[in-house]
């Protein structure tokens, strides 16, 4: 009897200190004020800008804005180049020039954010101006990896890409049309799984190889463009409080549409898509666990003795979810059932 005490003692001591180090739930993943400051989406490596780009866009610092009154469009000689300045997607501030931009001449556009605890400076960015090209009207291709199962990182919550999960992913690739890659930096993308949105990505958001440019979206609460996924080895309520405060791709088959809106153009660019398919491998390795800790809205089944007519628990319902307070377990809760278990088999002992 002493010896079923001790073990469950121990136990219950450790589910406690477990308990200390949940974290509680957070709604975004961001950086001190200002961290990150204006930003200009420009091309790569210097390239030139086209003379009748539609709008030039100043991305505000992360979690900020920016003085509209400051954007301003200017000459080598400091010469104010006419020009309006209106919001734009992500709130952005755009500035649109009078007239097309001149082949060949250097230009500075400066900016100044507004941060609420701390004095900010006006930044500027120096470019030059390209000949006038076609506005795009494609948008290019799209594909998709071989999923694979494994443990990845998940960006979308408090813990900043910190966390890993086990589960089933794949990867989209894009490949720019070409006539849409000269106009990238302004462009901002979405993409939606069967219709429902599931990531965006702000001005410059996608290389142009296609790649998704993590630098524009440090620190922000939002997944990753391209990566799609779903959660496996989550088998019961017991062991979800492991589960990302976000929500997977249910397994099956699926249509990830991929968008892009050019800003301050008027023309819509086509949308890209392709069909994919996530499957989890059995979750047998788990349910042990899940079923020797229960869950507040189930039994449990330890040593013959099953309380719990279901063989298996079901998967969590990330939509109901589990009996939880402040993000972490019903550590009480916990340690009611152990006690209970303990005095059954303390009986059984005698």
């Amino acid at each position: 009897m002493h010896e079923h005490t001790w073990k469950w003692s121990t136990v219950g001591m450790f589910l406690l200190g477990m308990g200390a180090l949940i974290p509680t739930s957070a709604h975004a993943c961001a950086a001190p004020n200002c961290m990150v400051g204006v930003r200009f989406p420009l091309p790569e490596d210097g390239g030139a800008v086209p003379a009748n780009i539609p709008g030039l866009v100043t991305v505000p610092p992360l979690l900020e804005s920016v003085d509209s009154s400051t954007v301003r469009l200017l000459l080598p000689d400091g010469t104010q180049v006419p020009a309006t300045v209106t919001p734009g997607a992500h709130q952005t501030q755009v500035l649109v020039p009078d007239a097309p931009l001149e082949p060949g001449t250097t230009y500075r556009i400066e900016a100044k954010g507004v941060c609420q605890f701390q004095p900010t400076q006006t930044e500027s960015v120096t470019f030059t101006a390209g000949p006038a090209l076609p506005l795009p009207t494609t948008t290019g291709t799209l594909t998709v990896d071989t999923p694979s199962q494994g443990i990845f990182n998940v960006y979308g919550d408090s813990s900043c890409g910190n966390r890993q999960v086990e589960g089933n992913f794949t990867t989209l690739r894009f490949t720019p049309s070409p006539e849409l890659v000269p106009f990238l930096p302004w462009v901002h993308w979405t993409v939606e799984v069967d219709g429902e949105p599931w990531s965006y990505a702000k001005h410059s958001g996608l290389t142009s190889t296609g790649e998704e440019n993590l630098e524009p979206r440090r620190y922000e609460y939002n997944r990753q463009l391209l990566f799609l996924y779903t959660f496996c080895d989550y088998v019961g309520c017991a062991d979800s409080y492991n589960r990302p405060p976000i929500e997977s791709l249910p397994p099956g088959r699926h249509r990830a549409t991929l968008k892009a809106t050019l800003e301050h153009a008027n023309i819509t660019l086509p949308p890209v898509s392709v069909d994919f398919e996530l499957s989890c491998a059995a979750r047998v390795a788990n349910v042990g666990m899940s079923q020797m800790l229960g869950c507040s809205d189930g039994g449990t089944e330890m040593d013959g003795g099953i309380v719990n007519e279901d063989p298996l628990p079901e998967p969590v319902d990330t939509k109901k979810g589990c009996t939880q307070a402040g993000g972490g377990l019903t550590v009480l809760g916990l340690l009611s059932t152990l006690s209970l278990l303990s005095r059954r088999n303390s009986r059984r002992a005698n």
